[in-house]
């Protein structure tokens, strides 16, 4: 199987394309372009006031005070600063894998849950602990007359649920409103989602905004502030610093990067054509990633606005919702319900990525070792694809040996294209053979791939877990450095077992046919273009791409085993018209007999009972 001059070209602006993306520069620091403008972040450092609607902090500068709450899946801490979450540690468990991960830690900018009155400015106003027990915790504080009290409640599981099926990372959140004061004070306030960075500097899904509201699930990532460009050249129009929405709607609304999320869930039902207020911001942050040092990229940042509401003295306002905050893990957010798994972004083929996690999780729970769990996941779908792969190979093997009466066709009309494909085709008929017989199995492959590469993509169960000499199945398997080259066995070992392959599976004919032709030129370059897709992707989709081909070369040899298929002549199928007038005579010799009229094709007013009904 040789190449021509234009594959070869693709295979090697393909090696050109993998070589840069695998050895590219790391960004260096940089200034931060998205930082709060100066005297912000100076009022914000001296505890002063900037804005007027903003809660005001005290005078002088309050020393931060922390609480710890734990359960089994997570170490929360809060602080007074804000009334809210500083920081949480996701504890190892299984939605969240064998990696403890800190939120809300790389480029601090306030507490989760903090109020917010307009876009990036996010109150430092000093709290008091009212109230503390091992599941609970309430801040006040008062700000121009204006009372706030921030109730604070882990949830409860529901069903006899356990805290580490997704009910340990909920919080209930109350924020309580009194006008303390003789002036009408109102809202918008925003509750502050925090601040998600980037894990690895190769992460496959970047920080974004995430919301689920008229009944569509969006996301929105750094790229959106740019507004537009020509041709991704140079920018058209400036960017933006921020980006306000009003959701119609909204059930949730938050952040996430590629294996966690925070995620703001107003209470009770969504009332019909609501509408909720959100801002977002990109913030430069700089994150340790492991093995690579320190590294810089864009994170992102949300508020999620609150109802809105006019308060004269003494009366009182209370939001109620509730607040996510772990792995973004479809398994977890589907036990804890609000449709928070529409936060998994798994596209048009979420039904088989949702199907394909849950088969990954309980193949888990019965081997303990995920590498294995894909292993067993990827047999069963190639179990089920068994009779497609046996119908393709019969069809290539049917295809082979009808090359010589269409090199007789060819040969008898080369001087007349048109009727040669007249010819061709109506041998294919005669045969029973289709053409595209052999493309059953990539079809069928392709919405398989890409429902498994979308649940792989977020994948956190699998974060930490090894496999052989794998050490995360959720990173690439990079055993050593060649000159600043990463070497990472299994997309090679993938590559290498696609060429084997295609090389055991039956050759249709392709002289004869262009359809054939352009299926092997796409078929000799596919191994390279899986090579570059899978190189720095999460070596769990390369070891599930490298057992289906050792699966399919098994399922290739057994077929070799089998009786090889006959070419015989099938009986003519008469075609619509010829079945549409076949249906008509029978109805006038009916008609000529005197008996009822048989029914039409396709039914209509002609039908027998009507006939029947009009002779009595």
């Amino acid at each position: 199987m040789k190449l021509n001059r234009t594959e070869w070209l693709v295979v090697i602006l393909c090696s050109v394309a993998l070589a840069w993306m695998i050895t590219r520069p790391k960004p260096k620091t940089e200034t931060k372009p998205d930082q709060k403008p100066a005297a912000t972040a100076a009022a914000a450092a001296a505890g002063t006031e900037t804005n007027a609607a903003t809660p005001a902090p005290a005078a002088a500068p309050v020393v931060p005070e922390t609480t710890v709450i734990k359960n089994e899946t997570a170490e929360y801490t809060f602080t007074n600063i804000g009334g809210g979450l500083q920081s949480m540690k996701i504890l190892k468990g299984k939605f969240s894998g064998e990696t403890e991960q800190v939120l809300n830690g790389n480029g601090y900018r306030g507490a989760i849950g903090a109020l917010s009155r307009a876009a990036g400015d996010i109150e430092n106003l000093p709290y008091t602990v009212e109230e503390k027990t091992d599941r609970s915790i309430t801040y006040t504080a008062v700000a121009n007359g204006m009372k706030i009290t921030k109730l604070w409640e882990m949830a409860k599981p529901k069903d006899d649920g356990k805290e580490e099926d997704g009910w340990g990372y909920l919080w209930n959140l109350s924020v309580t409103f009194t006008n303390t004061t003789d002036i009408v004070q109102a809202g918008p306030y925003y509750l502050y989602t925090g601040l998600v960075t980037r894990l690895h500097d190769n992460d496959w899904i970047m920080p974004a905004a995430t919301w689920y509201a008229d009944g569509d699930a969006e996301e929105m990532d750094y790229n959106k502030f740019d507004r537009s460009t020509f041709l991704g050249l140079w920018e058209t129009t400036p960017k933006r610093q921020e980006i306000k929405k009003d959701l119609v709607e909204m059930v949730f609304g938050g952040v996430h990067n590629q294996y966690y999320a925070v995620l703001l869930s107003p209470a009770g039902e969504v009332k019909e054509e609501s509408s909720t207020p959100v801002w977002m911001q990109r913030q430069w942050v700089t994150f340790d990633d492991p093995g690579r040092g320190k590294v810089t990229g864009h994170g992102m940042e949300a508020g999620v606005g609150l109802d809105s509401f006019t308060l004269t003295k003494d009366q009182s306002h209370t939001w109620k919702g509730q607040l996510y905050t772990g792995p973004r893990s479809g398994s977890a957010l589907n036990k804890i319900e609000g449709e928070r798994r529409q936060a998994m972004h798994y596209g048009w083929f979420r039904t088989l990525s949702r199907l394909f996690l849950g088969l990954l999780n309980t193949f888990h729970n019965w081997v303990t070792n995920y590498g294995v769990a894909i292993m067993m996941l990827t047999l069963l779908v190639r179990i089920c694809i068994w009779p497609l792969h046996i119908k393709a190979t019969r069809a290539m093997k049917r295809m082979s040996k009808l090359a010589p009466m269409m090199k007789d066709i060819r040969e008898k009309h080369k001087e007349d294209p048109q009727r040669m494909n007249v010819e061709v085709m109506k041998l294919y008929r005669e045969y029973g053979v289709n053409p595209l017989g052999g493309c059953l199995p990539l079809l069928f492959q392709f919405p398989i791939f890409l429902g498994y590469y979308n649940m792989m993509k977020s994948a956190v169960e699998m974060r930490g877990h090894s496999f052989l000499w794998v050490q995360d199945l959720s990173m690439p398997d990079t055993v050593a450095h060649v000159m600043g080259i990463p070497i990472n066995p299994l997309p090679i070992l993938m590559t290498i077992t696609m060429f084997i392959q295609m090389k055991v599976s039956p050759q249709p004919t392709m002289a004869d046919n262009p359809q054939m032709q352009m299926q092997m030129k796409i078929f000799k370059v596919m191994p390279f273009l899986f090579m570059f897709f899978c190189y720095n992707f999460a070596s769990a989709l390369a070891l599930y791409w490298t057992v289906q081909n050792i699966i399919s070369i098994g399922q290739t040899w057994l077929m070799k085993l089998q009786p090889e298929p006959e070419l015989v002549k099938v009986p003519p199928r008469p075609s619509f018209m010829e079945r549409a007038m076949a249906a008509q005579q029978a109805r006038q010799q009916q008609m000529k007999k005197g008996g009822p009229k048989p029914p039409r094709t396709g039914g209509g007013s002609g039908s027998a009972f009507r006939d029947q009904q009009r002779k009595k």
